[in-house]
Order: structure tokens, then C-alpha cells, then sequence
């Protein structure tokens, strides 16, 4: 994969799938700010990445307050110029049913997992408009496809962010800007046998971490308003037998 020089802004750096990513990003000489509200995640991630000659940038921040975005964004932008690649990926899934969860959670999963994306993603559009270009990539969920039992805000909040792509997609792509989706299914640190997939496993934070690499790469030039499920095939349906092809005599 291509990447010409590019800067590259991460939110929830400090998570499974953001550490993935920055060591992915890491491969290609990407200069990176990885932002996270665990500064000693973040500051930890940046000293490994910096030993092994990747310049990579801590920021602390709370995506649920704008203050902290615009201030982060000017922050960046003052420093490095331009950012090129955005990618969305702070979050959390709480558990709560229709019935079980309050207004308060609510509204701090849809802030957190939906609102987020909306501010940070404004913050660092001038930026890519003035240089009429721009990759973002957001993290959208299984959850916000096919909706799940037990997680009502955080699949209304993905299904969200999913609309709110291709939306963006549609507005920015005169601007030399595309917009693009990854759904994450089960993750977990390495592969785990798992039922519920037609790949009869879990995924790992460096698949979802390549597939993001891919929307921000060169290659991705004529993709735009995708929603890339990375899932083993989850959005399928559940796996509900042991089907297996038969043999042609």
C-alpha cells in the first residue's frame, strides 16, 4: 500500500484496534497523533512505536468534549501542517437493553459513539478541503447493521455513524475527500473459535487494522460511502448449521 508523506490522526488510539492500527499505519512511514483519554496508554504506545523509528505523537483527549476536539485539532494542525487521514475509532459498548437503559446512558453512548465522529471529523475538514484532500475513516459495528439484543444505544449509535458516512461521502467528495466505514464483529487479541461467525472465529484488531489501512491508502482512490463489515461473514446471517458442500460425482 501507497502512502505519500501522509499525517494521520486516531482517536481511541489506545485501544485493541487503534494500537493495531497505529503499528500498521507505523509500516508505511505514516506520521501519526494518536489520541485517547488514557494518556499513559497513549504516551506507552507512542515510546514503543518511536523505538522503532516511527514518529507517533500522544494526545489526551475526550471526545465527548468539543473544547478538547477543537483545541487538540488546532494543536495538530499548528505543529504538522495537515492532516490527511482521520480515522474515528473512539468508543465503547455498554450493555443495555430498551427496557434497562436511562436517559443519561443514552445519551452519553450516542455521544460518545455517534456525536464524536460528527465534531472531530468538522474539526479537521477546513484542513482537508484547503488542500482538496482527505481519507476518513469511521468505525461503524455488526451491531449497527443487523442490530443486537442487550445493546440498543450502541447499535442505534453505529447505525448511526453508518449513515452518517455515507452522507459525508455524498458532501465531501468534491473536495477530493472520501469517507469510509469499517464494522468491526467479534474481536478479540488473537483468533478464538466462535459459532456465531461463517469463518468459525473471532477476528483480530490487525485485520480490522489492515482493512483501515487499505481505505486510507492510495489504492482506495475510487471508494467512497463503503461500510466494509470485517466480521467472518456475521452480516450474513447467524450461522445456524453445519452446512458443507457436496461433492460432484
Amino acid at each position: 500500500m501507497k502512502f505519500e508523506e501522509r499525517t494521520a490522526f486516531i482517536t481511541g488510539a489506545a485501544g485493541r484496534i487503534g494500537r493495531a492500527l497505529a503499528h500498521e499505519f507505523g509500516k508505511y512511514g505514516v506520521k501519526l497523533y494518536l489520541a485517547d483519554i488514557n494518556l499513559a496508554g497513549v504516551e506507552k504506545l507512542c515510546s514503543a512505536l518511536n523505538e522503532d523509528g516511527i514518529e507517533a505523537h500522544p494526545i489526551q483527549l475526550n471526545v465527548m468534549e468539543p473544547r478538547q476536539i477543537a483545541e487538540s485539532a488546532e494543536a495538530v494542525l499548528a505543529e504538522a501542517g495537515r492532516v490527511d487521514i482521520l480515522v474515528n475509532n473512539a468508543g465503547k459498548w455498554p450493555r443495555g437493553s430498551i427496557l434497562d437503559t436511562s436517559d443519561a446512558q443514552w445519551q452519553e453512548i450516542i455521544e460518545l459513539n455517534l456525536t464524536s465522529v460528527f465534531r472531530v471529523s468538522q474539526a479537521f475538514l477546513p484542513n482537508m478541503r484547503k488542500n482538496a484532500y482527505g481519507r476518513i475513516i469511521n468505525l461503524g459495528s455488526i451491531a449497527g447493521e443487523v442490530g443486537l439484543p442487550g445493546l440498543c444505544a450502541y447499535s442505534a449509535a453505529k447505525a448511526g455513524v453508518i449513515m452518517l458516512t455515507k452522507t459525508m461521502a455524498m458532501e465531501l467528495a468534491i473536495c477530493g475527500i472520501t469517507v469510509n466505514c469499517v464494522s468491526p464483529g467479534m474481536i478479540a487479541d488473537a483468533k478464538q473459535p466462535h459459532n456465531g461467525t461463517w469463518l468459525g472465529r473471532t477476528g483480530t484488531g490487525d485485520e480490522v487494522a489492515r482493512a483501515i489501512a487499505f481505505l486510507a491508502s492510495d489504492e482506495s482512490d475510487y471508494i467512497t460511502g463503503a461500510d466494509f463489515p470485517v466480521d467472518g461473514g456475521r452480516i450474513l446471517g447467524p450461522k445456524g448449521s453445519d452446512w458443507k458442500p457436496t461433492e460432484k460425482n
